[in-house]
C-alpha cells in the first residue's frame, strides 16, 4: 500500500459521515458569492438599468423606485442586496426602510445574503440578524452597522 492510499477504516469513516449527512439533509455550503434569484434571495438588478446610483466614494446610494428592477422594496419585506456598496435595505413595514452593512460582523462575507420572516441570514455561517441590524443567532456576535434613510417621493437615498 503507498502512502496516499486510503485505509478501509478511513474510506468507511469518511463514507459514512457523508451518507449521514446525506441522510438527515445536511449540505456542505462554501463562501460563494451567488446572489440567484431564489426564495429569500434579492433579485438581479443589471448594471445599466438606472435603478441605483453610487456616489461619493461609495458612500451616497440613491435607488429609484420607479424602476421595475427594484420594485420589490415597495411592499413590506421586500429588500435588496448592493454589492457595490455592500449594503443591504430592507422595507420594514410598507412604508419604512432601514438599511445596513452587508458585511457579516463573525467573519466578514458580504454578498451571500438571504431574508425570510423578517430576518436576514448571511449563508456563509448561518448568523441571523433582525430587521434593527441585531444579532438573533450566531456566531456572529456584533449587529450590523445601520446607515441613515431617507425616503422622498420615488427616490430613497442611504448616507454611509
Amino acid at each position: 500500500m503507498e502512502k496516499n492510499d486510503v485505509s478501509r477504516k478511513e474510506f468507511l469513516r469518511t463514507a459514512g459521515s457523508v451518507s449521514l449527512f446525506a441522510a438527515l439533509g445536511i449540505g456542505f455550503y462554501g463562501c460563494s458569492s451567488s446572489t440567484d434569484a431564489i426564495d429569500g434571495q434579492p433579485p438581479q438588478i443589471p448594471a445599466d438599468d438606472g435603478a441605483i446610483t453610487i456616489t461619493s466614494g461609495g458612500n451616497t446610494i440613491t435607488i429609484d423606485l420607479t424602476q421595475t428592477s427594484v420594485a420589490n422594496l415597495l411592499s413590506q419585506g421586500g429588500w435588496l442586496l448592493i454589492t457595490a456598496a455592500n449594503t443591504l435595505i430592507v422595507n420594514t413595514d410598507g412604508e419604512n426602510y432601514r438599511s445596513f452593512t452587508s458585511v457579516c460582523t463573525h467573519q466578514g462575507c458580504s454578498t451571500n445574503w438571504q431574508f425570510s420572516n423578517s430576518l436576514f441570514e448571511c449563508t456563509c455561517h448561518g448568523s441571523r440578524f433582525d430587521t434593527s441590524g441585531s444579532v438573533v443567532r450566531g456566531p456572529a456576535t456584533g449587529n450590523l452597522a445601520e446607515f441613515t434613510v431617507t425616503a422622498d417621493g420615488n427616490k430613497i437615498t442611504i448616507n454611509k
